[in-house]
């Protein structure tokens, strides 16, 4: 897989949506999965991650970014990973081969993982404290695997998915 140019090509989307100016960098971080980090310059104030289940009086109340940073991410990311979807499209037709990478932009993803994790650990000394079962916001299945992965080391906790896409789930339950 060539860096440059998935780099390039994200740059090149980027600036088509008129983000070229707020560009401040593009850095890619190897590993498992590919991730390209892309640092966008924006004015105001901080990008509330939010979490699904916020109320809607909560979440009115914290501070959100209206600007072009905050709709290009999008709710829960969704914009985020259509933006990745099409530019693996675009690569795939330009390279001749399917490219897999994450794309994050202004760390939203790494903010959005952390959360998860620190939610993943309080429902687990939840199940752990009352024995009871709690069932998780849903999540994708990226999040799932990440959250079975968390749990695994837990030996008196099981994980569980539950439901049907977009409204599957894990479930924590304490082991039998």
């Amino acid at each position: 897989m060539d860096a440059e140019a998935i780099k390039n090509e994200i740059k090149a989307a980027l600036e088509a949506m008129g983000f070229g100016p707020d560009l401040e960098g593009i850095e890619s971080h190897e590993g498992m999965t590919n991730r390209f980090s892309v640092r966008l310059r924006h004015s105001g104030g901080e990008f509330d991650v939010g979490k699904e289940g916020d109320d809607v009086e909560s979440r009115d109340a914290q501070p959100r970014r209206t600007d072009g940073v905050g709709m290009l991410i999008g709710e829960q990311g969704g914009n985020l990973l259509a933006l990745e979807h099409i530019l693996k499209k675009i690569l795939k037709k330009k390279l001749g081969n399917e490219i897999r990478f994450t794309l994050d932009i202004n760390d939203y993803r790494m903010r959005r993982l952390e959360d998860l994790k620190q939610d993943v650990k309080e429902a687990a000394k939840e199940v752990r404290m009352y024995r009871k079962d709690v069932a998780l916001r849903p999540a994708s299945a990226f999040e799932r695997r990440i959250i079975h992965m968390l749990l695994a080391e837990y030996p008196d906790i099981t994980t569980e998915s539950i439901g049907m896409e977009p409204y599957r789930r894990v479930v924590i339950k304490p082991y039998p």
